[in-house]
């Protein structure tokens, strides 16, 4: 089995016994004409999430456990998975998510002829109202976008030839988000091209609590910042920020916490807002400690 894998599928997992099974049904229901096998690269579950998937291991040969709990975070089980990979290609996806019934064979034929492919993030079927409408429908209709500047594929819905993501070094572990965005740009500097491949669909779960959706954006936020001062360090023109208009939309749109989805929006927006403003003030005082 080992010398005729194509296509190696990657999830990492950490504390996802809510979700995972749903995620690694819809991947074994789903048909396609190549070979593949589907690792599972657990990072220190805490919950019964690596029992689950011993049991699909003992179920079906195709799947795989690779214990990734020497690091932290879902970059490193995700690079623990891809280098144990058999596969010639990866494709990644993630443990609270559900892939659609396309998405394997999507993946697996763009990968043949692409060396580096993303698909949509659908956001309806998993979501509820209140919070499906609340960051917009960019996601659903193409790939990622940084400030303009490049396209990227999240690692909820990536894949790429293995051989040239290990030789870009993987995903950068010490980033504990935006690692997708990183990742993207060091590949397309290397003239590798992000494909688009509308069949090769994710059914993506938004965080579901609003203190969840402000964690979350303060961590997007703050790696927002990181990334433009990366992009500043090799000479990128970033357009500037629209920041000010941000914090007066939040002043403006107070009153829109009376309801649930407007709470989400505004919780998320200024959650973003936090966050870059925290990663300002880091990069501000890494600038401080190198001029001394």
């Amino acid at each position: 089995m080992r010398r005729n894998v194509e296509l190696t599928v990657v999830v990492p997992v950490r504390n996802g016994v809510e979700t995972i099974g749903e995620q690694l049904d819809a991947l074994l229901a789903s048909e396609w004409d190549g070979s593949w096998e589907l690792v599972v690269a657990d990072n220190g579950s805490r919950d019964q999430s690596r029992e689950i998937v011993e049991h699909y291991v003992a179920r079906d040969p195709r799947v795989r456990l690779v214990i990734a709990s020497d690091g932290v975070g879902a970059a490193h089980a995700r690079n623990a998975g891809m280098k144990a990979a058999w596969g010639t290609a990866v494709a990644f996806c993630d443990a609270d998510d559900v892939v659609g019934t396309g998405w394997l064979p999507a993946m697996g034929h763009a990968l043949r002829a692409h060396d580096f492919v993303t698909g949509p993030l659908e956001v309806h079927r998993l979501n509820p109202p209140w919070v499906a409408g609340s960051r917009g429908r960019a996601i659903e209709r193409g790939p990622g976008d940084f400030l303009g500047l490049f396209a990227f594929a999240p690692t909820c819905n990536l894949g790429v030839r293995r051989a040239l993501a290990l030789q870009a070094g993987g995903f950068d572990a010490g980033l504990a988000a935006g690692e997708d965005i990183e990742f993207s740009l060091r590949l397309q500097l290397q003239g590798i091209p992000l494909t688009y491949v509308d069949d090769a669909v994710v059914h993506y779960r938004y965080r579901q609590s609003v203190g969840a959706l402000w964690h979350q954006a303060r961590t997007y936020g703050r790696a927002q910042e990181s990334l433009v001062g990366l992009l500043r360090g090799l000479g990128t023109p970033v357009p500037a920020s629209a920041e000010l208009r941000r914090w007066l939309w939040l002043a403006r749109n107070i009153t829109s916490l009376v309801s649930r989805r407007g709470r989400a929006r505004w919780t998320w927006v200024a959650g973003g807002c936090a966050g870059r403003l925290e990663g300002r003030l880091i990069r501000a005082s890494h600038r401080g400690r190198r001029a001394r």
